[in-house]
């Protein structure tokens, strides 16, 4: 049966319009950031750290390495924040349940130098932190991560070495709602409530 044609011209426009908002609904927003192994993609891997805090706290060493396949949240940060520390408070409370099981939680900081690791120790000290492991590292160490230089924090969820979740916020960008948008993703990545 053959419509008549302005009823086939309103399915057509309809179908069109419906394809348009599929696509535009689909589309990457110009606001949007892009920082790190994007998901479903693998980990680039090894990278040595300076760890801060934790058994290693002093050694060189590398958590790609000593995480494996296990469910990892990696953090990177350019430079602490108040809205990184309250993400980091967040996360270590998010983590109790993790005990006993394979998982991995740090915050590397791009950031080597003498006063970076004095601040984070500082910070480490107030927080009390079980969980997440503090690091430094020199930004040359991961350029493979392609993490963009307009990117304050990246938040990479993976599991067997595929990424699962990328979060990148600008600096200041890293608003309580997004914080618990990254938390609950955390949660939901380390099987934890």
């Amino acid at each position: 049966m053959t419509l008549p044609r302005p009823k086939r011209d309103l399915e057509r426009r309809a179908f069109l319009a419906g394809v348009v908002a599929l696509l535009a609904g689909g589309s990457v927003r110009a606001d949007e950031l892009t920082s790190g192994p994007q998901v479903g993609s693998t980990i680039p891997g090894r990278f040595e750290v300076l760890v801060l805090t934790g058994p290693d706290a002093g050694d060189e060493s590398c958590l790609f390495c000593k995480y494996g396949n296990a469910r990892v949240v990696m953090m990177f940060a350019r430079q602490p924040s108040a809205e990184l520390s309250e993400l980091v408070r967040a996360v270590e409370k998010a983590a109790p349940g993790v005990d006993g099981l394979d998982v991995g939680i740090c915050l590397v900081v791009t950031d080597p130098s003498t006063e970076m690791k004095r601040r984070l120790g500082k910070f480490a000290d107030g927080a009390n932190l079980k969980h997440v492991v503090l690091a430094v590292v020199d930004p040359a160490k991961v350029t493979d991560y392609a993490l963009s230089p307009d990117a304050g924090v990246t938040v990479l969820l993976y599991s067997n070495k595929v990424v699962r979740s990328n979060h990148a916020f600008k600096p200041g960008g890293l608003t309580a709602k997004a914080r618990e948008a990254v938390v609950a993703a955390v949660k939901s990545h380390l099987g934890t409530k």
